[in-house]
């Protein structure tokens, strides 16, 4: 909680701007100058093809209308990444597993449902993998987290808005790489999905999911191997099988 407070404060200071008493308003409003398509935060995301736009060469998120408000605005995102490979399904080697991910940000400034469609193409892009056979984005078993919502100031209509985080579940089945468990290119598809310019203030990696990071080590990027062996889902953290 206290990494989100952080994030809010770094918004406003961002901006060096007064606040009118009569132009904040509480409750989970939506900036006009953001495009208005579903910022509920539940993504219905239709099946990537290689023809989308995200899917090839070397692409960035920089849509202009959504990435100017939000690098003015919410400039500063909290990331996790995890992952641990599920020994409970198949038992014909390693990377026959399921691989499970959960990656969670605070709000950015973005549609969630956009921003999941961007990752899911740039991952199957990055890794080389077809599209997974479960992907929740902001429901089912990755519901929408209050915590990962964000307040910020929206200098363009002088109000206090508030947005909401992602939180996205995804398997690697049958394939993956068990020699860094798609650390690197999940990494690269995070960073590409989210605006150019946005700061990770406590850096951007994967890690495995029973991984604790050193005390003092608040930003960290360096590589973390996986766990060596695949995990029953009684050895992992309840909110994170």
């Amino acid at each position: 909680m206290i990494q989100f407070i952080v994030i809010f404060l770094l918004s406003l200071f961002s901006q060096v701007a007064t606040f009118p008493a009569d132009v904040i308003e509480t409750g989970p409003l939506v900036s006009t100058s953001v495009p208005s398509s579903s910022f509920n935060g539940t993504a219905t995301l239709d099946k990537v093809t290689p023809d989308d736009a995200y899917y090839n060469g070397s692409w960035q998120n920089d849509n202009n209308q959504e990435c100017n408000w939000a690098t003015k605005y919410m400039p500063y995102v909290n990331s996790e990444c995890t992952e641990y490979c599920e020994a409970d399904t198949y038992n014909w080697g390693y990377k026959y597993h399921r691989l499970r991910y959960h990656i969670k940000l605070s709000a950015n400034g973005q549609n969630p449902t956009n921003w999941c469609k961007m990752f899911k193409a740039r991952m199957m892009y990055n890794c080389g993998v077809r599209s997974p056979d479960f992907f929740n984005c902001n429901e089912g078993r990755a519901p929408n987290i209050d915590a990962l919502r964000v307040w910020a100031y929206d200098g363009s209509s002088g109000k206090i808005v508030q947005k909401p985080g992602i939180n996205l579940r995804f398997d690697f089945n049958p394939w993956w790489e068990p020699r860094d468990a798609m650390h690197d290119c999940v990494g690269s598809s995070i960073r590409e999905a989210t605006c150019a310019g946005t700061v990770f203030i406590n850096g951007l990696r994967c890690i495995p999911v029973l991984f604790a990071t050193p005390n003092g080590a608040e930003v960290d990027e360096s590589y973390v191997p996986p766990n060596p062996r695949c995990l029953y889902n009684h050895e992992v953290p309840p909110d994170s099988t």
